[in-house]
This record gives structure tokens, C-alpha cells and sequence, in this order.
């Protein structure tokens, strides 16, 4: 795709070998920022990181045989891979182990994993289709995917950073129902009353 759209090759060799290497050093940077900036913050710079990188490359990839072209798809390629290693490719296999309660762990986290596995098959065999049909725009539909996403995240996703399941799963329930007081009703079959009433004769 890259060379179809004016890229040399040198450029793609170069793209290839950062690419790999920012890779590997950001994986290992997001070990240390899972506890520090958190899994949701992460989640939402590498969304907004990977959108940003498709606009640049898309700009790359409809503007061939300028003297900025190849620099901006290095440039794009290389943060989008940056970008996916910071949060969306760590975080999303951790994360939904934190989510779900202890007897749902295994089987949530095996939906998860079956649903991440599933996306990367339709992405491979879609893409062809997309290449063709929309030339340099064929990354964008993923953008969209990406904004969706975002949006999500930021509406339904909890923060779980020094949290306990207790309080993330109180989180994706929403606050208990208020507790409606039953002040002045007593049961005569009720073990306990506000105030002990004693009798007396007249």
C-alpha cells in the first residue's frame, strides 16, 4: 500500500525498523505507567494517539511525490505503532481480568480475548476490500472505529488503578437504590422498635 501510494522503498525499510523498535520500548514504558497514569487514561491517549496517526497518514498516502510525504508517513506509521503499544495492545488484555466479578473472571476474560482475536480477523480479511475500493482513504473507516471507541471508554469504562473489585463493580453497577424509611410504620410482629413503649395501669 505504501509503495502503491509513492513511498519509496528505503522509506518502508526505514518505517519496518522503527517501527519494531518503538514498539518494544513502549510496551516497556506502559508497564511502568499501568500503575502510574492508569489503565483508562491510557486507554484514551493511545485511542486518540493511534486517530491522530491515521489523519497524518491518510494526508501521507492522498498527497504523493511531495518533499514532506515520506517524512510524515515515517512520522505516522511509527506513532501509530507507538500509539497502539502505549495502551490499546497491554492494557485491553489486563484490563478485563479487573472487571469482571471472581466467579465470572474466566469466562469474561475468555470473551474478551476470543472477541480481541476475532476483530484482528475481519481487520485482515477486510482490509484488501478497503484498499481498493478507497485508495489512500482506506485507513479512515478504522478511525471511525477509534472515535467510537473513545467515546465508549470515556462514557462506560472505570478507572481501576488501586481500586478493589468491590469498588470497580460498584462502579459498572451505578450507585444503590436509595433506602426508603419506614419511620413511624411498626410491625406489631417486629422484633425491635425505635422506642420501647412501657404499660402501665391507670
Amino acid at each position: 500500500l505504501l509503495s502503491a501510494n509513492g513511498i519509496d522503498p528505503s522509506t518502508i525499510t526505514t518505517i519496518a525498523i522503527l517501527m519494531n523498535v518503538g514498539n518494544v520500548g513502549v510496551t516497556l514504558l506502559s508497564v511502568q505507567l499501568m500503575d502510574k497514569a492508569g489503565r483508562r487514561a491510557l486507554l484514551l491517549g493511545s485511542a486518540a494517539g493511534m486517530c491522530a496517526a491515521i489523519g497524518l497518514l491518510t494526508l501521507a498516502l492522498t498527497n504523493p511525490g511531495h518533499a514532506w510525504t515520506s517524512p510524515m508517513a515515517v512520522l505516522a506509521v511509527v506513532g501509530f505503532v507507538m500509539a497502539f503499544g502505549i495502551g490499546m495492545g497491554p492494557v485491553t488484555w489486563l484490563l478485563p481480568a479487573e472487571l469482571f466479578a471472581m466467579d465470572k473472571c474466566a469466562k469474561g476474560s475468555g470473551i474478551a480475548a476470543s472477541s480481541n482475536w476475532l476483530a484482528n480477523f475481519v481487520v485482515v480479511q477486510t482490509f484488501p476490500t478497503l484498499s481498493n475500493s478507497l485508495g489512500g482513504f482506506c485507513f479512515l473507516p478504522f478511525a471511525l472505529v477509534l472515535l467510537f471507541f473513545i467515546w465508549f471508554a470515556h462514557a462506560y469504562v472505570p478507572e481501576t488503578r488501586g481500586k478493589t473489585l468491590e469498588q470497580i463493580l460498584s462502579e459498572i453497577s451505578g450507585p444503590p437504590p436509595p433506602q426508603h424509611s419506614n419511620r413511624g410504620l411498626h410491625s406489631p410482629y417486629s422484633t425491635g422498635s425505635p422506642k420501647q413503649q412501657t404499660w402501665q395501669p391507670f
